[in-house]
């Protein structure tokens, strides 16, 4: 810039302003060449009489009146004046510039140096040519600015700059780009851009990138403490998270995060949604892709999945892990997605789990009004392993008589599940109710007895019939845990009073509490249980399934500690859900109330009931159908008492610790080949010696295996006469001690399979 025209106005007589309009560059040029001088310097930042007030422009006046006696020299350069009236709006630029232009310096000479405020300038001298003539107006070469503002609440707290007083003496000391800085005022008019930070959203995001977080995620006192916090920790949000516990938390932790106090809850949700490309492909990142704030990203962790079809290909690892993440939901919160579910009863079985008691039981809601689900194994395992049939092979038990067991037990739990009775099962309780097979079998007490050899604990599960025995199996399986299950029958009638001299027989030292709540469950009100037209289904088998499986653990963990050498199981009676569904009233009603609904009652004279049972030095008549006498209390939800074989057929279950190094295996078992009239002859490794008789049972038949080698058995297994897979236990005399499949081809594919191996 040409320094002439000041250079001209300093050694004039002139005492009233001098216009110098500039841009950036040249401001800092002119700043430079002035400070050279010998000359004073105002600035217009020191008439703010408080760090966040504009500035006195009457004190400003004050002062350049006074100028020739307050300054150092009486050459003088005023500096901010035009960044603070551009600023204030056009109106008042030109109001305060024409004010000037005649203002009376006294002796001194006043330049103005003046940016962004060019226009105002040209508009000055276009109504007053003088300043012209006179030598009292200079433009630059370049007069572009980028001066622009990004002001912030200084309640937010985001920026360096305080105050409007500081905002102008950065611009004083010839700043130009942006500037940031915190401050009540508001400048409406600016003639430059102003970026008003309005909340702590737009706080934040002038520090981070939320672009891919929506304002609306959360409210303005949510994202003022996230504020505060980043503010803290110098905006990195990794610092943050990891401060809260954020980052790397484990599947379990997930309801805890998200369900504690409400600022760190809905932290943790921003937490997700930044670093949302970490779960790209996942369950937790297409909720939240589909989420619109945390309320609407917890509803969709739970309901999400109802809408995923579980053919999507995406599905079963979506299943998996949503039930991870949801592993330590409580009951309440999952039963509303338990009802959202319902929409599509095909699909609805599907999106359900094993995690929550309420869940369970709506899978076997489900049964009751579709059958079984090809899935029941994956969605809830412990069910299917009730349900599974369970082969009464046990070493008391002739073949015919397993096979009836077997086939009964089976139908039974069917029936139960769905929660009916059909014509054909009735009619084979009543023809069992007069055959009592269950006669055939030992009694319970004798069982026990047996096994009481002061090393073993006696553990009393309360109406533990035989219908569990299946599941029970397979958690000594889980469990690592021998097992061996012999079966005998309970006292008539089958009342716990009647059958408890096995507990009080057995050396108190050695036994365990008495477990009651399954009896509890069954036909107790403390239970909780009651069922309606309205609430007809067996829910209850859930909680049942519960309690069986704290039994066992507790047992495994008795063993674990090595306390008993084995843990004997056996209880006092069975129970039965279907004689309830029957509700048949005998013709009879008893002269002494009937007891337990009506199964048994004391003993009185004259009694034809052909499905009853005289006890009469016992005191009682026992019901073996599923009828019950009048004037009895009606059982709700399971019954006991009578002589079905739910009721009066009851295991002894031995178990413990199972020797984990032994291992048996099929030799050569893609070379197994059944004939339709031999059936199959498979060889047997075993990786030890073993002691005890090794056998195989399959379909309710045991086979012995004939010992080729110290590691090595035969058996023949004639029933197996086609191509197939077929499950079989190993025994190691009584006890179960593995479980294998046995692969088969059809002896027409073994020989062109043997045909084609030759070429």
């Amino acid at each position: 810039m040409n320094m002439k025209w000041l250079e001209d106005y300093f050694a004039s007589k002139i005492h009233k302003p001098f216009y110098m309009a500039v841009g950036d560059v040249e401001y800092r040029e002119v700043i430079k060449s002035l400070r050279s001088r010998a000359i004073s310097i105002l600035h217009v930042s020191d008439c703010c009489k408080n760090i966040d007030k504009v500035p006195d422009l009457d004190a400003l006046l004050e002062k350049l009146e006074t100028a020739d006696v307050s300054c150092d020299y009486n050459d003088v350069v005023l500096l901010g004046l035009g960044e603070y009236l551009a600023l204030c709006g056009n109106a008042r630029t030109r109001d305060v510039l024409a004010e000037l232009e005649n203002y009376n310096l006294g002796s001194a000479q006043v330049v103005l140096l003046l940016r962004c405020v060019e226009p105002q300038v040209r508009a000055l001298v276009k109504d007053d040519k003088r300043l012209v003539e006179s030598g009292r107006v200079a433009f630059g070469d370049d007069l572009g600015t980028t001066v622009h503002f990004k002001f912030s609440d200084p309640g937010l707290g985001i920026y360096n700059i305080n105050g409007i007083k500081n905002v102008l003496k950065v611009l004083e000391d010839g700043k130009s780009g942006e500037i940031a800085a915190n401050t009540v005022m508001k400048f409406n008019n600016s003639l430059l851009p102003i970026q008003r930070v309005r909340d702590s959203y737009e706080a934040i995001s002038q520090n981070i990138n939320m672009d891919v977080v929506p304002k609306e995620c959360g409210t303005e006192e949510m994202w003022e403490k996230m504020l505060l916090d980043l503010r803290e920790w110098k905006f990195n949000t990794d610092k943050l998270f990891e401060e809260y516990g954020l980052t790397d938390f484990q599947d379990a932790d997930f309801y805890g995060l998200l369900y504690r106090d409400e600022y760190k809850s809905w932290l943790f949700y921003i937490s997700l949604v930044i670093r949302a490309k970490l779960y790209d492909r996942k369950y937790l990142g297409y909720v939240l892709t589909i989420s619109r704030g945390i309320d609407s990203f917890k509803r969709g962790i739970l309901n999400a999945i109802i809408n995923i079809p579980h053919t999507d290909a995406r599905f079963n690892e979506f299943y998996k892990e949503r039930k991870r993440l949801l592993s330590h939901y409580p009951e309440a919160e999952i039963a509303p997605f338990v009802n959202n579910n319902r929409v599509d009863s095909d699909e609805s079985v599907y999106k359900l789990t094993d995690n929550t008691l309420v869940e369970k039981q709506e899978v076997i809601i489900w049964i009751a009004n579709h059958g079984m689900p090809g899935n029941l194994i994956k969605i809830y395992p412990d069910l299917a392993a009730y349900a599974n049939r369970y082969s009464f092979n046990c070493k008391n038990l002739d073949s015919d008589f397993a096979a009836r067991m077997t086939a009964y037990f089976e139908k039974y739990k069917e029936l139960k599940l769905k929660n009916m009775l059909t014509k054909e099962f009735s009619t084979e309780v009543d023809n069992l109710a007069r055959q009592r097979i269950y006669n055939r079998l030992p009694k319970r007490d004798e069982l026990v007895k047996e096994k009481n050899d002061g090393s073993t604990q006696l553990f009393w599960i309360d109406a533990l019939g035989v219908e569990y025995l299946g599941f029970i199996v397979e958690l000594a399986r889980r469990h690592g845990l021998k097992i061996s299950i012999e079966i005998g029958r309970a006292e008539l009638p089958t009342i716990t009073c009647e059958n408890s001299d096995f507990f009080k027989n057995w050396p108190e030292d050695l036994r365990h509490p008495k477990e009651e709540e399954l009896d509890e469950i069954k036909h107790k009100e403390k239970g909780g249980y009651y069922y309606s037209k309205k609430n007809p289904y067996p829910i209850h088998l859930a909680k049942e399934l519960e309690i069986v499986d704290r039994a066992i653990g507790d047992i495994a963990t008795t063993l674990g500690l090595r306390k008993y050498e084995r843990v004997v199981i056996a209880s006092d009676h069975g129970a039965s859900r279907l004689a309830v569904l029957r509700n048949k009233e005998e013709k009879y009603e008893a002269d002494t109330k009937g007891e337990h609904s009506g199964r048994c009652c004391k003993y009185f004279p004259g009694c034809d009931l052909p499905f009853a049972i005289n006890e009469k030095e016992r005191g009682y008549i026992v019901l073996a159908d599923y009828g019950r006498f009048k004037g009895s209390r009606v059982a709700n939800v399971e019954v006991h008492g009578g002589a079905s074989l739910e009721e009066v057929i009851v295991p002894v279950i031995t178990l413990s610790l199972n020797d984990s190094s032994l291992i048996v295996s099929v030799v050569d078992e893609d070379k197994i080949k059944a004939d339709f009239k031999k059936g199959i002859s498979i060889t047997l490794y075993v990786n030890k010696t073993v002691r005890n008789t090794l056998s195989l049972s399959y379909e309710n038949k045991r086979y012995s295996t004939k010992q080729i080698d110290d590691n090595h058995y035969k058996v023949n297994i004639p029933d197996i006469r086609r191509a197939g897979t077929y499950p079989a236990d190993i025994y190691l005399g009584d006890d179960l001690a593995g479980h294998i499949e046995i692969k088969a081809v059809g002896k027409s594919a073994a020989m062109n399979d043997d045909f084609d191996g030759l070429f």
